[in-house]
C-alpha cells in the first residue's frame, strides 16, 4: 500500500489540533451501549450477549424465511455488520478494558460487582471504566467506518 503524503500529514495534524474530551467521550460510549446497541441487536436478530461471544463472519447472513422489503434487509445487514464491528473493536482493546465492557454491557454487572471482580476501589474502577470506554471509541472509529464517531473533542485554540 502506498501512502498519500498529504493524507499522512493531515493524520498527524489531528494529534496537534484535537484533544479528546475523555469524560464526554465515555458518556457517548455509554449512551451507545445503552441505547443504540440494544436496538442494533433487535434489528440484527441476534442474541443479547453478542459482545461476549460474537458470531462473526465476513458475509452478513439474512434470514431465509419470507419475502422482506429491501430496506428491511439492508437494515438487518447493516445492524449485523455494525455488531460485528463492535466485536472487532472489543477484541483489540486491552484485556482489562475488554473485561470491564463485557461485564458492564453484556453481563449487566453493577459497579460493586465490577469493583470486586477487578479488585479495585470504586473511584479507581470509575477511572478504569472511563479508560475502557475511550479505548472502545478509538477502536470502533476504525472498525466501523459508517457509524458516527463516538469521540467528543475539546476546542483547542491554535495561535
Amino acid at each position: 500500500m502506498e501512502l498519500d503524503l498529504k493524507k499522512v500529514q493531515e493524520f498527524q495534524l489531528q494529534f496537534d489540533r484535537m484533544e479528546v474530551d475523555t469524560i464526554e467521550t465515555a458518556a457517548k460510549v455509554r449512551k451507545f451501549f445503552k441505547q443504540d446497541y440494544p436496538k442494533l441487536i433487535r434489528w440484527a436478530g441476534v442474541s443479547g450477549s453478542y459482545i461476549k461471544s460474537p458470531v462473526m463472519s465476513d458475509e452478513p447472513r439474512s434470514p431465509s424465511f419470507g419475502n422482506r422489503a429491501e430496506e428491511k434487509m439492508d437494515k438487518r445487514i447493516y445492524a449485523q455488520q455494525t455488531l460485528a464491528s463492535v466485536g472487532k473493536a472489543i477484541d483489540v482493546i486491552s484485556e482489562e478494558s475488554r473485561r470491564i465492557l463485557i461485564g458492564v454491557y453484556a453481563e449487566n454487572k453493577d459497579a460493586w460487582s465490577m469493583c470486586e471482580m477487578l479488585g479495585r476501589e470504586r473511584s479507581r474502577y470509575q477511572q478504569k471504566k472511563r479508560k475502557a470506554e475511550n479505548e472502545f471509541a478509538d477502536a470502533f472509529e476504525t472498525c466501523c467506518l459508517w457509524w458516527k464517531d463516538l469521540h467528543v473533542y475539546k476546542k483547542i485554540d491554535v495561535q
